[in-house]
């Protein structure tokens, strides 16, 4: 990102980082480290957290600002900033164990396809960790959908109907299981429903929705994302300016106000707009015979939230079932850097009133993330959850493996009969 340079430093100044109730000999170490982190890094490291770390951990992490290892440890953070993070990929310091459930091996009845979202820069992929762990450990078929960006789901989905086809030829299978996430949640509803493709194509129209078993959503703004309505000036309040460029950041340089010019880049936005997501929902209605299941992300900069937040929190992640929807993460992962701008104006408007974030991932709040049966909440922000990030296999602060989890979901929709 063009501001790489300037965000790590940054983010380095305010890195929460814990160092509690340490031995004198191995405060004092601490401290020392501390100290050559900062000479080698060029600004202030903020606290280290030494608590958890042995003789043998502190000497690796003292080596790594020798020499070229200064230059290494630089370019391993990640794109949260998280120091940890990146010790803990580097010299296995500071790793945590998995909180998601090691995945059965139970192949679903129907091929799984991965939708993507509004953009599809390396970092709004699936890693391919995400589809090799499906594939070797869960036993699933797993097949990529790489809609074009920054176009609306009456234009991705013929696409994702193309797709489709090309797997169901591959694989003998009469149907496939969608999993989608962001924008890719609605291009996957818009497929299947009477008012979307079907009424595009008119009497020409195949069996679209008899050909989808499932579709699943995660981090999508069924009901739409405040980010996207700044972006479009249908906001009155903020800097729409600043949001712009923060957009920029976050997607690549190509984009800026010039952009928002582009008839296809102004629509796809629309269709995550706040203010047009009611008109959306009903028209387009879900389709008969299709199991319709959502996961939401949860995320704080830093880390950092408050107890009434996280009460909130708790309450929103509920399933629709009435189940605990977070009972596997205890801490809140630290939001991706080019995330943090738009955590409160996805999270701004709190129903109770207070002004305070509504619990979101980034750019989708929990509330809009939920269609159909709501399975609950995960610990990753938007970025996460595909697991394009400079991060370990297992968060280092929520202990969620994003691999593991969609390997979960598909065995859970083969355990579905899907």
């Amino acid at each position: 990102m063009r501001t790489h340079g300037l965000a790590l430093a940054a983010v380095l100044v305010a890195l929460a980082l814990g160092c509690t109730q340490s031995p004198a000999t191995q405060d004092e170490r601490c401290r020392a480290l501390k100290r050559d982190l900062d000479a080698c890094l060029g600004t202030p490291a903020s606290r280290l957290d030494c608590s958890s770390m042995t003789e043998t951990d502190m000497d690796r992490l003292g080596s790594l600002t020798q020499g070229q290892g200064c230059a290494l440890l630089a370019s391993a953070v990640p794109l949260d900033g998280d120091l940890q993070s990146a010790t803990c990929r580097m010299l296995g310091v500071g790793c945590t164990a998995s909180l998601t459930p090691k995945p059965e091996r139970r192949p679903a009845k129907y091929p799984v396809l991965l939708v993507n979202g509004i953009d599809s820069s390396p970092l709004f992929r699936y890693s391919p960790r995400i589809v090799k762990t499906m594939t070797e450990e869960g036993g699933q078929r797993v097949y990529l959908a790489n809609l074009t960006p920054y176009e609306t789901p009456n234009v991705r989905a013929p696409e994702l109907w193309k797709r489709i086809q090309e797997v169901r030829a591959e694989t003998g299978a009469a149907k496939v299981n969608l999993i989608c996430h962001s924008l890719g949640g609605l291009d996957c509803r818009y497929l299947v429903s009477p008012n979307g493709l079907k009424a595009d194509l008119g009497t020409k129209a195949p069996d679209l929705a008899g050909s989808v078993a499932s579709i699943t959503t995660v981090g999508t703004a069924h009901r739409g994302t405040r980010v996207a309505d700044m972006l479009l000036g249908y906001l009155p309040d903020g800097d729409r300016g600043k949001t712009v460029n923060d957009f920029a950041t976050l997607v690549g340089d190509w984009f800026d106000e010039k952009a928002l010019g582009d008839v296809h880049v102004k629509a796809a936005l629309q269709a995550l707009s706040v203010q047009t997501a009611p008109a959306f929902n009903a028209e387009i209605r879900d389709a008969q015979g299709i199991y319709y299941q959502s996961w939401a992300g949860f995320s704080r900069p830093f880390g950092e939230a408050t107890p009434a937040y996280n009460a909130e929190l708790a309450q929103l992640c509920k399933t629709s079932a009435g189940d605990d929807g977070i009972a596997k993460y205890g801490t809140h992962d630290y939001m991706a850097l080019a995330l943090i701008p738009f955590a409160d104006v996805a999270g701004s408007g709190a129903a109770d009133g207070s002004g305070g974030p509504v619990p979101n991932d980034g750019l989708a709040t929990v509330t809009s993330a939920k269609w159909g049966t709501f399975r609950g909440c995960i610990a990753a922000d938007h970025q996460e959850q595909l697991g394009q990030r400079n991060i370990p296999d297992v968060n280092v602060r929520s202990g969620f493996d994003v691999a593991r989890f969609y390997t979960n979901v598909a065995t859970d929709l083969a355990q579905r009969g899907f």
